[in-house]
């Protein structure tokens, strides 16, 4: 063999030796990284149609952004949903608040999510209990009467409310799931959303907070009671309040203790303090943890 030979050969084994070094490098980089637990959120807004009060809805939304800003979330990592997507009126909205939207994004999180990961889920819009039918599954009273449709009512069902349809606790569920994360915190401002925290008793990894039992109306701008001086919705602002107690650099609040703070917060009505959770929110708020949580041991991290 030629000394020429000999060193194209030593050069060849070299340039493949280094080659193999960095795809272990990049390799145990990447997995690292993947192991960095990632905190994702999915904040979800607005009405169904152009003649409901978005205003309000969007404020909850954007209280919840700032919060989740202080609390150390990354804005890549929060995606927003609200009726109507981005527009001048509401800057932080990315896409519409739709069912079929919800679901692929709930898909994207079953890609990317694993179990280091948190995911926080927040809905501020419209909720309701639908009928469910034996052959045509859920129904509403305006699609019956649309349809002309004699119903074989077999029970009845708590739902997300959306535009193009509704997105059922039972479907909701089946698609956190399919979430590997380390922990699920469901955050429900809407009526009728006790139901979803039954999601809890098939979910291990998730707790679910919701502002109203199965049956309830959650607070909205047409109530008797005097006026809330915020406008964010009391329920929203004194959850999330709760998370902030510890500050950015002070001991993390769990969900429990936010919960608490929740039920306890004396919000200034018209110059009174009043209990939010009683007189504002009319009816009491509910939480629920996975079998797989500790109460009092789930931190919105």
């Amino acid at each position: 063999m030629t000394k020429w030979n000999k060193n194209k050969k030593f050069f060849i084994i070299f340039v493949g030796f280094i080659l193999v070094s960095l795809a272990f490098l990049i390799s145990y980089n990447l997995r690292n990284n993947h192991n960095e637990s990632i905190k994702y959120a999915l904040l979800i807004g607005g009405g169904l149609c152009e003649l409901d009060n978005f205003n309000t809805f969007y404020k909850n939304i954007e209280y919840v952004a700032n919060s989740l800003k202080q609390l150390g979330y990354n804005d890549n990592n929060v995606k927003i949903l609200f009726y109507g997507g981005k527009s001048s009126n509401y800057p932080l909205i990315e896409e519409d608040a739709t069912r079929s939207n919800v679901i692929a994004e709930l898909m994207f999180y079953e890609r990317i999510i694993d179990p280091n990961d948190s995911l926080l889920i927040f809905r501020s819009g419209h909720g309701m209990i639908e009928l469910v039918d034996a052959k045509y599954g859920i129904l509403s009273n305006s699609r019956i009467v649309s349809e002309n449709i004699i119903p074989n009512i077999i029970g009845t069902v708590s739902v997300m409310s959306f535009p193009d349809g509704p997105l059922s606790y039972l479907e909701f569920q089946e698609f956190l799931g399919r979430i590997k994360a380390r922990q699920i915190i469901v955050i429900l401002s809407q009526c009728y959303s006790g139901q979803f925290v039954e999601i809890t008793t098939q979910l291990a990894n998730t707790v679910v907070v919701s502002e109203t039992e199965e049956v309830g109306i959650a607070f909205t701008t047409n109530r008797t009671v005097k006026i809330w001086n915020h406008e964010v919705w009391p329920f929203v602002k004194c959850i999330f309040d709760g998370f902030l107690l510890g500050g950015c650099c002070e001991s993390k609040q769990s969900v429990l203790t936010a919960f608490e703070y929740m039920l306890s917060c004396n919000p200034n009505v018209n110059g009174l303090p009043l209990k939010a959770d009683r007189p504002l929110l009319r009816e009491t708020p509910q939480i629920k943890y996975g079998k797989g949580l500790t109460k009092g041991a789930v931190y919105i991290d």
